[in-house]
């Protein structure tokens, strides 16, 4: 888990955690944002409101994010609201290996089993996956 929650919509705390030690340390990772508490989904409910992957480290991948990102009304409104009604946002990281033989495979593979429990993508996820194996060799 990366040190802090994103408490508040404010770059600071998206760099806070985004940025820290932990996050700059760990590279090839696949990582999910969570929040505190569980948010209603097509079927069923669940803490994941992102599922990501990097090669670089998380703090490479999200230099400047917050700067970069936060200021779009969409952004914002969609941050602030998760925010306020499902409290701070934690990011776990974990070795990509453990989902897949390489990184995309591994994100798509989450994704995929998020997609069988909810009948839908996490609500910050842009990115569909085309992976539909069912177990993991």
């Amino acid at each position: 888990k990366c040190n802090g929650e994103v408490k508040r919509c404010t770059a600071s705390d998206f760099d806070k955690v985004l940025q820290s030690e932990i996050a700059r340390k760990h590279k090839n990772i696949v990582y999910l944002w969570l929040t505190e508490k569980t948010i209603p989904r097509l079927n069923n409910k669940s803490r994941i409101v992102y599922i990501g992957q990097t090669k670089n480290s998380l703090a490479t991948r999200y230099k400047n994010w917050g700067k970069r990102w936060l200021h779009t009304k969409a952004n914002l409104l969609k941050f602030t609201h998760i925010i306020d009604h499902y409290g701070p946002i934690s990011v776990y990281l974990c070795d990509f290996s453990k989902f897949g033989r390489e990184i995309r495979e591994a994100e798509g593979q989450l994704l995929w089993w998020y997609f069988q429990n909810h009948l839908e993508y996490p609500p910050l996820n842009y990115t569909k996956t085309k992976i539909r194996r069912d177990n993991f060799p």
